[in-house]
């Protein structure tokens, strides 16, 4: 089985509908250059995530595109959210991007954002999906029952390997399944970016990203672009892994408390 995949979760075959037929789109990139690479299996269903309010994660938002769900965003100022390079880069443009926030379920409630402006890292590599983060500022402040912003981390930041943490989305819970309606969660814990990347092969995790997961609980639960928080602050934004969700690899995630990364959030948002 081939190891990488967007960790908007894992690969299935076929989805039943358009909405899932986008999504998957969006959420099957993977690093060039590792096709061979076999991991260890994690056998049985994905688990380890739950049904959450949104009243718990206001910051959560749906990326849409032509209407349709495809990637996490989360809310970090009145009029600016954060997302992956990979769900925003061709074919989503502003005029194609909306932002529904305020709502648990994917498909309906909260209040539909438009996008204004996109904003790519410049050094996004979509080959070793490097620096894989994106800012999208809306046409109209973020308000509403149930939105707010999430405090992210300063520049430098860094978290010790087995900090309990939370990520949160639309992705899928079964391998071969569909996407859940309603938003749910994880918790996880960082793993070490030495475990990381004995685990993954030391040039394939850079200082840009972060990694978290357990046997059994991952972001299978969460979705591309979507955030990664610790103590009421984000400090990852959903990426990439291994195609076996919720097995022995972690998870990968861009590294907001990386300076590159961090520079560019602050630079384009002021935040």
């Amino acid at each position: 089985m081939k190891a990488f995949i967007v960790l908007a979760l894992c690969v299935v075959s076929a989805f039943a509908g358009l909405e899932e037929d986008l999504w998957t789109s969006f959420n099957k990139v993977r690093p060039t250059g590792l096709e061979g690479y076999e991991e260890p299996r994690f056998d049985g269903r994905i688990v380890g995530g739950n049904e959450v309010s949104i009243g718990n994660f206001p910051y959560q938002l749906s990326l849409r595109h032509n209407g349709n769900h495809i990637c996490g965003a989360s809310v970090i100022s009145s009029n600016w959210a954060l997302s992956a390079a990979h769900c925003t880069v061709s074919p989503v443009t502003a005029g194609s991007a909306t932002l529904r926030g305020g709502s648990a379920n994917r498909l309906s409630g909260g209040v539909i954002f438009a996008v204004a402006q996109i904003v790519n890292h410049p050094q996004y590599n979509a080959n070793t999906i490097n620096n894989d983060v994106s800012v999208l500022r809306t046409t109209t402040s973020f308000s509403g029952a149930n939105i707010a912003a999430i405090t992210i981390v300063p520049s430098g930041t860094n978290f010790a390997g087995g900090t309990r943490s939370v990520v949160s989305g639309w992705g899928l819970t079964a391998a071969g399944g569909s996407l859940p309606t309603n938003l749910r969660a994880v918790d996880i814990p960082v793993v070490t970016l030495a475990t990381c990347r004995n685990q993954w092969g030391a040039a394939r995790i850079t200082d840009s990203m972060v990694c978290a997961g357990e046997p059994g609980r991952d972001s299978c639960n969460g979705d591309s672009g979507g955030p990664l928080v610790t103590g009421g602050r984000q400090f990852g934004i959903v990426s990439w892994g291994a195609v076996q969700c919720g097995g022995n690899l972690a998870g990968v995630y861009a590294n907001i408390g990386a300076a590159v990364i961090r520079n560019f959030i602050s630079s384009n948002t002021g935040v």
